[in-house]
């Protein structure tokens, strides 16, 4: 079972690398990625997130290593039928308006990873939670100055990480769903 990918140990690993692209965006993109090919690699995502990465470089090799842990873990989470998937965001440690920072960052990679991917959605609830977090990703995490919205901002999370698992479930139908009609009798 993999466990729960903390915000903190891995914001700074993109640091120094070449690219613009925040953990939670690129934690994003890979779930984007995920939710539509299942047989997404470690490569296709760093593609994406990183110009280009110098293993011969040792603080560059280090952050492969912490990214590939990244990658392992999210795909463990994907596929657990137990619904243990988490976003890389910042928790609750942090200011509520950083909180919501790495949300709209979060959703807005997710966004990119499904259109690079060229997500092919037909199912009405699919497009209608797509629309939900490109709205979402819109959000301005300033306006998240009052504590009192930290309740909002667990339950708009939540419905994330629900969203993204139907999205998944939807695009990609698991193979534990079936049951052999042996079992049954």
């Amino acid at each position: 079972m993999s466990e729960t990918i903390d915000y903190d140990i891995f914001k700074d690993v993109l640091h120094g690398l070449n690219t613009d692209d925040t953990i939670s965006s690129a934690h994003g993109i890979l779930c984007g990625f995920a939710c539509v090919k299942p047989d997404v690699t470690i490569d296709n995502w760093l593609s994406e997130v990183l110009v280009n990465i110098d293993l011969n470089n040792l603080s560059e090799k280090e952050a492969f290593g912490r990214l590939a842990e990244i990658f392992n873990n999210t795909n463990e989470q994907l596929a657990d039928p137990t619904l243990n998937f988490s976003l890389l965001i910042a928790d609750d440690s942090h200011t509520l308006r950083e909180q919501a920072h790495t949300l709209v960052e979060w959703c807005q990679g997710f966004l990119v990873g499904l259109g690079l991917s060229e997500v092919q959605a037909s199912d009405e609830e699919v497009l209608e939670m797509i629309k939900d977090i490109s709205e979402i990703s819109q959000l301005d995490a300033e306006l998240l100055e009052n504590e009192d919205n930290a309740e909002d901002l667990n339950e708009i999370v939540e419905f994330v990480r629900m969203a993204v698992l139907l999205i998944q479930e939807t695009l990609q139908p698991s193979k534990q769903d079936y049951i052999s009609p042996d079992l049954l009798h």
